[in-house]
């Protein structure tokens, strides 16, 4: 499932619609002026990005080098950033809406089905997941043991753990040995994560 920061998004756009309308693909240059970018290797960077995630590839020895890859067109939808969750100590659960990431659709999942909270913490690097990045949750009421969930404790607190029932008792598992796991009689499920999206140029 590929994933595209908003801006990479906007010019994956600019690069179909262009091509759509004229035969070929824009220049460097002209996705530059079309986003008030004078700096070409941030444009690279995000070429680069959109290569990387098998959208556009480069054709050597031509003037514009840039090409979608098989020409065809990829549907996204809009996954709304509701706020921040803890991957350390829990934090206050405020959802508010921020901005949107896109992603390529998934027929696995169905439109508003999914949202975004960004990651605050270092608890679960041992599972791939840091601070800074950007967790897609599935929206559910009930986790099964293993699944990555966002938990709400005490006194309206969200954290992103591992979910675990036990005798008696329900166990948020980090994935660093610097954090102690969290036990709770009762936590309220509102999702798992189900995908992880990293800025590697952050």
């Amino acid at each position: 499932m590929s994933t595209l920061t908003k801006k990479q998004k906007q010019i994956y756009d600019f690069i179909r619609e262009y091509t759509g309308k004229n035969g070929y693909a824009p220049s460097l240059t002209e996705i530059g002026n079309e986003f008030g970018v004078s700096t070409a290797s941030t444009i690279h960077k995000h070429i680069s990005n959109l290569i990387e995630k098998g959208l556009v590839k480069r054709i050597k020895g031509v003037a514009r080098s840039i090409e979608l890859v098989g020409k065809k067109t990829v549907d996204f939808m809009a996954i709304p950033i509701i706020g921040t969750i803890a991957a350390g100590r829990p934090i206050e659960a405020i959802e508010v809406s921020e901005d949107v990431v896109e992603i390529a659709k998934d027929r696995r999942f169905q439109n508003g089905e999914l949202y975004a909270l960004k990651v605050k913490g270092n608890s679960m690097i041992g599972d791939g997941i840091f601070d800074g990045d950007i967790a897609i949750i599935k929206k559910q009421e009930w986790a099964d043991n293993g699944d990555t969930a966002v938990a709400i404790i005490d006194d309206n607190e969200a954290t992103l753990k591992k979910f675990y029932k036990e005798k008696g008792r329900i166990r948020l598992q980090p994935a660093n040995p610097v954090f102690q796991p969290i036990f709770r009689k009762r936590v309220e499920i509102r999702g798992i994560a189900v995908k992880i999206i990293r800025d590697l140029h952050r």
